[in-house]
């Protein structure tokens, strides 16, 4: 193998050597499925339960895309408001500034 394909390769071969040794892991000291469980159970509960796991998957594409549109429209037209009045862009301008200063996260 050359160096490219030693570096394609290499994240697969850690997901498999992590998931492995996290099978041995929890196969060698009994850990208790409630604790920590084993892929292969994470991988069994997965497929019973892949039509639940789909409907919310689903739902919660659609409620961020439906947040992400209306974020969009408002973002514009205030955009447009703020740009195009002085008026407006001084009575906005303190808002804006002080939400500038805090962290992105706060926001989450």
């Amino acid at each position: 193998m050359n160096s490219k394909q030693i570096e394609r390769w290499s994240p697969w071969l850690l997901m498999v050597a992590t998931l492995l040794v996290w099978q041995l892991l929890c196969s060698a000291f009994q850990v208790s499925e409630f604790v920590f469980p084993s892929p292969v159970r994470i991988g069994e509960q997965l497929i019973e339960f892949r039509g639940v796991i789909a409907a919310h998957a689903w739902r919660t594409y659609w409620v961020t895309m439906a947040g992400f549109g209306l974020a969009i429209v408002v973002g514009v037209l205030l955009g447009f408001v703020i740009g195009s009045s002085r008026l407006a862009y001084a009575a906005v301008y303190p808002l804006m500034t002080a939400f500038n200063a805090l962290p992105k996260a706060a926001f989450v």
